[in-house]
């Protein structure tokens, strides 16, 4: 998993330890950058929305690999969207239901 605030980042690995869970890590970083050193992913799934699918999260997927990522606008309309990455690596998104998420920040930016 990846948070940008690190307060966060370490209750999320206290918590993930609490739970008994061994297989999970904890980067502090831009979710919009991934974790390119871990890459290429089966899945992604993100918890934020941004306006976008995030250029590089498609570039982390695995051909064949899926990303779950609520797209819009922030107090606006946002779709929780399902994309699959080809083997061509173009991508196939369509929209799952409509949500309500928080936006999709670094430490120095929004969406």
């Amino acid at each position: 998993t990846v948070e940008c605030i690190p307060a966060l980042a370490a209750l999320a690995e206290a918590r993930f330890h609490q739970l008994g869970y061994s297989n999970i890590s904890v980067r502090i970083g831009d979710g919009r950058e991934g974790w390119p050193d871990q890459g290429p992913f089966d899945g992604i799934i993100v918890t934020a929305v941004a306006k976008s699918i995030p250029p590089n999260l498609i570039e982390q997927l695995e051909p064949g690999g899926r990303i779950v990522i609520p797209v819009g606008e922030v107090g606006g309309d946002q779709y929780l969207m399902l994309g699959e990455k080809k083997e061509t690596g173009d991508m196939s998104v369509k929209p799952i239901l409509p949500v309500s998420f928080v936006p999709l920040v670094s430490a120095n930016r929004e969406s």
